[in-house]
Parts: C-alpha cells; structure tokens; sequence
C-alpha cells in the first residue's frame, strides 16, 4: 500500500528548530493536493492547528508513514512552483524559516485572497413582448437593461430613480436576477493609453538599447549605466514594448514610493491597464485585488518597491532595478533578502533578463559589470539638448566668517532669487527632517536623548515637540534640562522645517512645499505633493533624499545641497558611497531637456574628494578612488559581510549572547569548518546601542559568502537558540547590510 506524503512549511515555528514537517494527505482531499496549496495541520503535543503551506509532494509505503499525522483541510493554491523554489532557496540564505520566506509571497498572512464583489443584475427575458405586466417603474429598469444587459444593481437605483424593492419584484416574477460580480480595488484604475508612440533614441542610447535588447530570454543580468538624464528609461521602456509583444511579463523595481508617481505615470501613459503596481502605501484590499490581477494575467507589467520581486506573474520575461544602489532594495526585517538576490534568481528560472539602472551604480555591481559578471551597457550623453548643470560649491566656513550665520548661503540665495524671478523652479535637499537636529544644555553639557533610545531628540516646531525618529517617542518643549534643570538649552543643526522657515523669512514671496516624512503620512500624498510641484502651484521644493532621485522637472534649473556633509563622515563604510550618490543624484535633478541648470553645493570641507568627484558628475573616477579603498581594507566586493545583531531588554545578557556566538565561531571555525577563511569584528556595543529599550550589540564576520559558511552561522544560531541564558534575545543575520557599526 502507498501513501502520499506532504512535505509542509507550518506557520510560527521556530528556527532553533527549523525543519519542514511531513503529513500523511488522506484520500478524501488527495485530488486537491498540489506543491503551493495553503494547508490546516495539527501541531505539537495539543495537535493545535496550524496554517501551513505544502513544498514538496512524495509517494511512499504505507506502513513507512503510520505515525505520521494527517493534513486536515487543503484549501485553493496560493503559489505556484517558482515561487515556492524560491522560498526553499531563500530559507537557506536568510536563516529564518520556510514559512518566513512563504510569507513574502503572499499578498496577506495567511493567503486566502477574499475579494471584493458587486451586485449586479442581468435579464432573463428575452422579448419585451413579456413584459406587458411590469409596472412603469419597473419597465424603465427593463428598458434599460435590455440597452445595456447588464448592471449593477445599485447603479441601476441610481439611474432610473428607483428603490430596491422595484428589482426584488423583478427577481420574484422571474423577470431578472441577481448575482455577484467580483471587482477589482485598483487606485489607479480606468487608466488609458494615451501616448504608444514609437521610442525615438539618440544613437548612444540605440547602442545600449541593442546590446540589452540581444540578451533577453539570456537569464542573464546587465547593468545599464548612464549620467543623469540621459534617457536610460526610455531605452528599458522600449525593451518593455518588446518583451510584452512577445507576450512576456515586466516586473519594474523603483526604491521607494515617492519615485513611483512620475513612474507610474509614464507607465500608464503608454501601457494603460495592463500595469499593476504593489507598495505599502496601497490598503490591504487594493494591495490583494493587485495580486489578482497578476496573478490572472490581466496586468502584464508590475511596478513597485522591494516587495514586487515576489509578485506571481506566470510569464516573465524582463526585470528592471531603477536606482539599483538604493539601500532601501535590501530587506532589514525577517527574512532580511536582497530584492537584487531574488531578481537573479527569477531570471535564472525563467530564462529572463535582469537589468539594473542607475547613475551611481553600486561598487559592487559596477566591479562585478566590469569583471564580466554583468552585461554593461553605457550612456554618456544627457539625452537630447540639455547638458549637465554648471556645479558651484560654496564653503560655508566662509559665509559663517562674514557673519552668515544661516543655512542658506549668500550665494544660494541669489540664486533662488533669480531663479524665482526667472519663472522657473528649485529642489533643495535637506536630509535630515525636523527643526533643529541636536539639543544640549550649555551649563552642563548634557545632549537630550530619547529615554527609550541612544540618540538625541530632534524639535519639531509645527506641534513643538521632541521627537525620536527610532521608536516615535515625544515630549513638550520645556527648555529645562533633565540633568541640571537649568534654563540654558541651546538648539543647533537644522532640518527640513528650519530650512522651510529660514527660507520663508528671506524670500517672502515665495511659495515653498515641504517634502519629508512629515508631510507624506497620508494616502497617496506623494503624488500629489509632485503633481503640485509639477503644476508650478510652488517656486521650491524642499525635501529629504525622496527628492533626490528620479524626479524630472522641465522648470527645475536650480538644485541645492543644503548640508552636503550629513552623512560623509558616518562610521560605515559606505559612507563616501552614500554621500557621492546622494549628491550627484540631486545635482542631476537640474537642466533637464533644452533649460540650462545650476548646481549649489553648501559643504564645510570643499576639498573631500567625494564632494568633488559628485561636483564633477565624476563617477569613474569617485569608483577608481573608492575602489582601492575597498581592497585595501578588505570590503566589498573584496569580501562578503555577514553581520550579526543581537537584541534584548537585558544588556548584560545581549553581550554575554554576542560573546557565546563569537566564542562558539571560534570554536567552529577552528575544527569543523577550519577551511573557511574569515575576519570577526567585535562583538561590540552598536552604534545605536539601544532602540525602543532593547540593547543592541553587533558582530560583523569578513569571508567569502558560500554554502559552507551559511551552514556554520545555522548551527552556531541554532546552537546558542538553545541555550534557556539567551531565549529573550534576538539574533539576527544579514548579508552584506548597508551599515555594519
């Protein structure tokens, strides 16, 4: 006698011990058993039920699996093969649970994709010949539907004036019916095709156009590089027109939500309906109807953050990374992915093309273009008549010595000046949001920091609070120190809503938009802060790094750097990388099409060659210097970083876990796994070494990421899991994280 056996992915198990667990399928729902079906199992001692998912189906003896349990229910499949492969693949390389990574998949927690319906009413006469009984009102409801067939029911109320009850008494004479009509919650829904016009390249771009357009169907990856405004979306638009001719699937990856307004808008533009897009500010019912709509092929191409690498689209044969370099394409929750990571995978799978975009290109992945790993394609022109901005840096150390104490340079302000009297427009980036940055007290010297958290607490005017920007928390402003209780609290550093202020008080008249954090809570806010700005409805727009990047404005000439040395001196090794794509990618926002631009670049150390290499749109050059810098302090790409994060309530206990990890790789490291060749650092207090009242300690792990180091991490975590000492904290693994201190 056989048996089938289902390998199942069960929800809230632990990793410590992680396994996939196997069910006997009875034969009452053999038939309905399929690799991606969500499945009710009996769990633990108390056989308490559990969603899960089925990875893997086999037929084995019977007697072989007699003590085994039985699945209880199956209901609909939620994921087809590829992306269960891929939740398997994953698992191995985020230690986290199968489940964790299923998850990702799933538009909801649990799967099951209830939609939204409507009533609708249909006829079920065919000649009006049988309708010498209705009523008048009746007969107007008749008439119309015999125009249009069919309709819903509350439209129909609406339209010829009716109540209710004349359709019930339609249904009861047999003359119509009801029944329900799923629809689809689609914000952006009845888009129309309003430019499908042949894509015109410069010969530059048709270069790069071709050497892409030859590896599709490769499962290959390409970079494709080009300065600022050089139409590299024009060039994987018309890879796009192509791939959906062939009737393929596009998925589209942009880093963050505020790119996705001019994103999308050129997408449904061009591609009306068939464009689905999936990020977190859609509600969870727009979210699921979205993955629908994929999932039942009637959207071709999906736009949308990190998490639309998992969308189910059945056919795909192209992914485009917009802004690769982008951090934010890097998972820091559970499973902690790279969507980078996923795009190759899913292009392996399905013979596809994955192409990353950007101006300033990662190291790694411009290294890895020109080792060969990657298809490089390059543009070096901007596209059209406009050129690159004339760049101006200013040392602030100076305006400060002839007595300009405010953020705005003397020079800045000519030039937003003219650049208001001229009719045209300016982005100044900030990045940093609030009013003042740092609080301290002049008599003692005590920095006011959160209580909850190891970092100082930011004032923001327009409810006079302080505010931590890591776990929410908030205080009046009483301007008394909690140390000494002296009066004597100063203010320094500024953020967006000083710069806005500073800026309304020299220029008047002029109209100035806010964008940050702040003003971008509500639902599709960021659209309409750019459509605003598009409209010329403002002179300035002022913003953190969410108005750095992809934003094309014809009017904008001017483009500020307020505080170019934010983030240039950061402890992390990515700092200089940071900064030089932060600031070309603003640079670039001037000058777009036939206006010439300017570029201000506020700094108080005009020498750092970062500055001046983002000055010059430099990036070879900027990657030539940083590059040897890398190699000779063994950083990417010269090595993988594994980090490990530790946290809890109690400290003591989060730095004797950090030790028993540290302890228990050199152990490893020196028997078993003595042929991995690696670099520890720590562990150590983090940077910010507590969050939310939760200590943090960090240990980073220099080596060569493999299938060999991957197993030693699994056993050390599994190992120190088990320890009863260490079961409130929380250890937590990433590859290759944007910030290791």
């Amino acid at each position: 006698m056989k048996a089938v056996v289902a390998t199942v992915a069960v929800d809230n198990t632990f990793f410590s011990f992680d396994t996939d667990y196997s069910y006997i399928v009875p034969n009452s729902i053999l038939e309905n058993a399929q690799i991606g079906s969500k499945v009710s199992v009996p769990f633990g001692r108390g056989d308490k039920t559990r969603d899960g998912i089925i990875i893997e189906l086999v037929e084995t003896d019977l007697e072989k699996s007699n003590n085994l349990k039985k699945i209880k229910s199956i209901d609909e499949k939620l994921l087809d093969d590829e992306l269960v492969k891929l939740a398997v693949w994953l698992k191995e390389r985020c230690f986290c649970t199968t489940y964790d990574c299923l998850k990702q998949m799933l538009p909801r927690k649990y799967g099951v994709l209830k939609g939204k319906s409507e009533r609708m009413v249909r006829l079920l006469v065919d000649d009006e010949s049988e309708l010498s009984q209705v009523t008048k009102k009746q007969k107007i409801v008749c008439d119309l539907l015999f125009d249009i067939g069919t309709a819903g029911a509350n439209e129909i109320c609406e339209f010829c004036s009716v109540g209710i009850s004349v359709l019930k008494n339609l249904e009861n004479n047999g003359i119509i019916e009801f029944y329900s009509k799923e629809i689809y919650r689609n914000p952006y829904e009845n888009k129309e095709v309003l430019d499908n016009s042949e894509i015109l390249l410069s010969e530059e771009q048709q270069k790069a156009y071709l050497t892409n357009k030859n590896m599709l169907g490769s499962g290959k990856s390409g970079l494709l590089f080009g300065v600022t405004g050089s139409g590299k979306t024009q060039i994987y638009l018309k890879l796009i027109d192509d791939v959906i001719e062939n009737g393929k699937d596009v998925i589209v990856l942009v880093p963050e939500i505020a790119l996705t307004p001019q994103t999308l808008s050129i997408f449904h533009r061009r591609y009306g309906d068939k464009v689905a897009v999936i990020h977190s500010g859609l509600s969870l019912g727009e979210r699921n109807d979205e993955y629908k709509r994929i999932d039942r092929g009637l959207a071709k191409i999906v736009v949308g953050t990190r998490s639309a690498i998992f969308a189910p689209v059945h056919n795909l044969g192209l992914i485009v990374m917009d802004e690769e370099q982008e951090q934010t394409y890097k998972s820091e929750r559970t499973p902690r992915y790279n969507a980078k990571d996923i795009a190759k995978f899913r292009a392996r799978y399905n013979k596809a093309y994955f192409l990353m975009s950007s101006a300033t290109p990662s190291i790694e992945t411009y290294s890895n273009a020109l080792n060969g790993k990657y298809v490089l394609s390059t543009v070096t022109q901007r596209y059209g008549n406009a050129v690159l901005p004339n760049v101006i840096t200013v040392d602030m150390k100076n305006e400060m010595k002839n007595g300009n104490k405010s953020p705005i340079s003397s020079i800045l302000l000519q030039h937003l000046t003219e650049t208001i009297d001229n009719g045209k427009q300016a982005i100044l980036l900030i990045n940093r949001r609030g009013y003042n940055t740092f609080i301290a007290c002049n008599e003692c010297g005590h920095v006011i920091t959160c209580p909850n958290c190891s970092i100082s607490l930011t004032y923001h005017s327009y409810n006079n609070r302080l505010v931590c920007h890591y776990c929410g928390y908030t205080k009046k402003l009483d301007n008394i120190c909690p140390e000494c209780g002296s009066d004597a609290v100063r203010y320094s550093g500024f953020g967006t809503q000083r710069i806005e202020e500073e800026l309304q008080a020299l220029l008047p008249d002029a109209k100035i938009l806010r964008m940050d954090a702040d003003t971008t809570t509500a639902k599709f806010s960021h659209e309409k802060l750019l459509e605003q700005f598009g409209n010329k409805e403002y002179n300035i727009l002022i913003g953190t790094q969410m108005v750095a990047k992809g934003l094309d404005f014809e009017d904008v000439t001017l483009v500020g750097v307020v505080n170019a040395d934010n983030s240039l001196y950061d402890q992390n090794y990515t700092a200089s990388e940071r900064s030089f794509d932060l600031i070309t990618q603003v640079v670039g926002r001037a000058g777009r099409r036939d206006n010439s631009g300017t570029a201000i670049i506020q700094t108080v150390n005009p020498q750092n060659e970062t500055i001046d290499f983002a000055s010059h749109q430099d990036y070879i050059g900027f990657y030539n210097n940083e590059i040897m810098i890398r190699k000779l302090m063994i950083y990417p790409p010269f090595c993988d970083i594994y980090s490990a994060t530790f946290t809890g309530e109690n400290e003591n206990t989060v730095a004797l876990c950090s030790k028993a990890f540290f302890d228990r790789l050199v152990e490893y490291n020196s028997d078993e796994y003595k042929d991995i060749k690696l670099v520890v650092l720590g562990p150590t207090q983090a940077k910010i070494s507590k969050i939310n009242n939760t200590y943090r300690y960090r240990l980073a792990i220099k080596c060569k990421n493999s299938q060999r180091i991957r197993q030693m991490i699994t056993k050390i975590l599994k190992d120190v899991n088990k320890d009863k000492v260490y079961s409130k904290v929380s250890i937590s693994i990433s590859l290759n994280p944007p910030d290791i201190s």
